[in-house]
């Protein structure tokens, strides 16, 4: 390669790596890294205007009943609906623990080949502190952080609120509603 050349891939490298380095707030590494706001953020955090309508006494749910719930696609500036008013408590098995560039922790539970994704958010997320539920955020995102190495394949109990995520358009052994809890509010082993 001539050194004209040379220099130009060092020049357009350099620039493509400050400008990832500026724009992009996630990493599985980065502390702080949080959701988009395209992803129905304030929803997934419990921070939109209508988290005060959220009913907080659970209501029992299998993980084959809350993919048969009747709720609609979500797009990114969809309202909360109202499966998204309710909290749910579902007792299954863990099939799978992992984290996500936008700071989340996955808790994917199953039964009856049948998923559920439950999901911690980052509550050092710069726009977690506006959670209505913020100390319930921490205090179970540092339990599953110490539990980590010790979950999969255990009976657990997760209580958390639904959370009709978007459609990703691959398989991922998801509920086929796209139902979610996000986010999680308590968690405990059985």
């Amino acid at each position: 390669m001539n050194a004209k050349y040379h220099i130009l891939f060092k020049v357009l490298f350099l620039g493509f790596f400050l400008s990832f380095l500026i724009l992009c707030k996630k990493g599985k590494k980065n502390p702080s890294a949080c959701n988009g706001s395209s992803t129905r953020r304030a929803i997934k955090l419990a921070s939109d205007e209508n988290a005060s309508d959220i009913d907080t006494i659970p209501e029992l749910i299998t993980v084959e009943a809350i993919g048969e719930l009747d709720v609609p696609e979500a797009s990114s500036d969809m309202e909360r609906q109202e499966a998204e008013k309710k909290v749910y408590q579902i007792t299954a098995k863990v099939e799978k623990i992992s984290k996500h560039r936008d700071g989340d922790l996955k808790v994917k539970l199953v039964a009856n080949r049948k998923y559920i994704n439950c999901e911690f958010p980052n509550p050092w997320c710069e726009y977690a502190v506006e959670s209505r539920f913020y100390n319930e955020l921490v205090e179970t995102r540092l339990w599953l952080e110490s539990c980590l190495d010790d979950l999969e394949g255990e009976t657990i109990t997760i209580t958390g609120i639904g959370f009709i995520d978007l459609d990703h358009k691959f398989p991922r052994n998801n509920a086929d509603n796209e139902m979610e809890l996000h986010p999680v509010l308590s968690i405990k082993k059985n």
